[in-house]
């Protein structure tokens, strides 16, 4: 049985070196003391300047301390100036950025027209509507096997050149018969 006040049986290995480093002496209950508000080392004292300055020290002071003014108000302005222009420049980016967005959704909004577009010509294009279309609008009839000519394509080419070496004999044989002629005309 342990009792309130003993505490080996909480430390695990019933050192009293442990428990001793367990309690802290420098905490307690109690409030901390106040501590006492420092006072000033010396108190501020006023010296009334005895020794007059002269006019010309006088000018010279007033125009440094103009001088000095105008410097503030000259980097004053010059912050209110780089302030402005960076407002500026954010509402030129503003701006630009909101047309951006505008010409991206009308970019957006003219390719979903196209996507619509080419799907309804491909509905046109198909097979089925020419058909129809040839059909019912324009009278046409589907052909018959009857109907089909084969050509041979050797044939085709063979013909092909036979007429133009035709018709170049009858470019030549014309040509020939005015010379002729021309001859003719000049011998009489």
């Amino acid at each position: 049985m342990t009792n309130t006040n003993d505490f080996r049986g909480y430390t695990g290995y019933g050192s009293s070196n442990y428990l001793i480093d367990s309690f802290d002496v420098t905490r307690g209950s109690h409030a901390p003391k106040l501590r006492p508000q420092e006072e000033p080392s010396q108190p501020l004292k006023l010296r009334q300047n005895k020794k007059l300055k002269s006019k010309s020290v006088l000018r010279k002071e007033e125009r440094i301390s103009v001088a000095k003014a105008i410097k503030v108000a000259a980097v004053a302005v010059l912050c209110l100036g780089m302030i402005c222009m960076v407002l500026h420049s954010m509402a030129l980016k503003n701006e630009l950025t909101k047309e951006i967005s505008a010409k991206q959704t009308a970019i957006a909004n003219a390719q979903s027209d196209y996507i619509s577009l080419q799907s309804q010509l491909n509905s046109a294009v198909s097979m089925k509507t020419i058909d129809k279309v040839a059909v019912e609008k324009l009278g046409m009839t589907k052909m018959n096997s009857n109907q089909i000519q084969y050509m041979d394509v050797d044939e085709f080419v063979a013909a092909q050149k036979k007429a133009a070496e035709k018709e170049k004999a009858e470019a030549e044989k014309k040509a020939h018969q005015k010379t002729d002629q021309k001859s003719a005309k000049s011998n009489k």
